[in-house]
């Protein structure tokens, strides 16, 4: 990931990952906050939250997977969510 990486925090539930990370932004002042599905170890979608509030949901495979887990707040996913993705999660939920 662009940036220097500030957290990443792993979520796993049976064969899928998704991860919260946070890094500097190369494209404005701030963070950019990106959770990141992967099944099998390949990356099926991504959503980035850039700094002024820029949404943007990115395919690589299916967005059924992470869209599913964001709606569901990553429910069957250990270990619990943290402060800082569950914020995220409430401000991606209704724009997905």
């Amino acid at each position: 990931m662009p940036g220097r990486l500030k957290i990443k925090e792993p979520y796993r539930k049976d064969d899928d990952i998704i991860y919260f990370v946070v890094y500097d932004s190369t494209t404005g002042n701030g963070e950019d906050e990106v959770l990141q599905h992967q099944r099998m170890e390949i990356e099926t979608a991504h959503i980035t939250v850039h700094p002024g509030g820029l949404i943007k949901f990115h395919k690589k495979r299916s967005r059924t997977y992470l869209e599913n887990a964001v709606r569901n707040n990553l429910a069957g996913y250990t270990p619990a969510l943290s402060s800082k993705a569950r914020k995220f999660i409430d401000k991606v939920r209704n724009k997905i």
